[in-house]
């Protein structure tokens, strides 16, 4: 019967058809499965360098917030402290300064600020200004580079201590929402 020998022969065909495609299904399948695979590892790296990333962006602030010492301040002569806000960050900053031997001035000023007020010695605006042989305050700067300013007004030379620590909101957020 020719019809069941052409019904067998197409049968036979496809089957040969169905195991090509499905041989040529599993190396593909094989190949993207591989290509996934690979994807994955260079996303895990990713997110590894990633995180050191992160680890040396705090340790860079960390650095750039901590700042303190000792100085003996001559009669109208002062001490500089650079602030760095870097972009996209808030700094809350505390400044403390003790004069052993008088009242001292303490500034915060940007950078046009501060060069205006070196260019002048004296100045229109500022972000803090105490005034004391103890000072203690807190002030919240947007990016921006800032210098902390410590005068001695005084006539004759005072020993000051002073403390100027940043803290960064983007580490902060990273401490609170661990």
């Amino acid at each position: 019967m020719p019809s069941t020998k052409a019904y067998l022969a197409g049968l036979v065909a496809l089957t040969v058809v169905l195991t090509v495609a499905a041989a040529a299904f599993a190396v593909l399948y094989k190949t993207y499965e591989d290509a996934y695979e690979k994807l994955l590892d260079r996303h895990k790296k990713l997110l590894d360098e990633v995180e050191k990333f992160a680890e040396r962006h705090a340790k860079i602030l960390f650095w750039l917030g901590t700042n303190f010492g000792t100085s003996e301040l001559l009669p109208g002569y002062y001490l500089a402290i650079p602030i760095v806000i870097p972009i996209d960050d808030v700094g809350i900053v505390d400044v403390t300064v003790i004069s052993k031997q008088g009242s001292v001035k303490v500034y915060i000023f940007d950078k046009n600020q501060f060069a205006e007020w070196c260019a002048r010695k004296s100045i229109s605006s500022y972000y803090l200004y105490a005034e004391g042989s103890y000072i203690e305050r807190k002030v919240t700067l947007r990016p921006e580079l800032y210098f902390v300013v410590i005068i001695n007004p005084n006539i004759t030379p005072t020993s000051i201590s002073y403390r100027v620590i940043t803290r960064y909101k983007s580490l902060l957020d990273k401490t609170q929402s661990s």
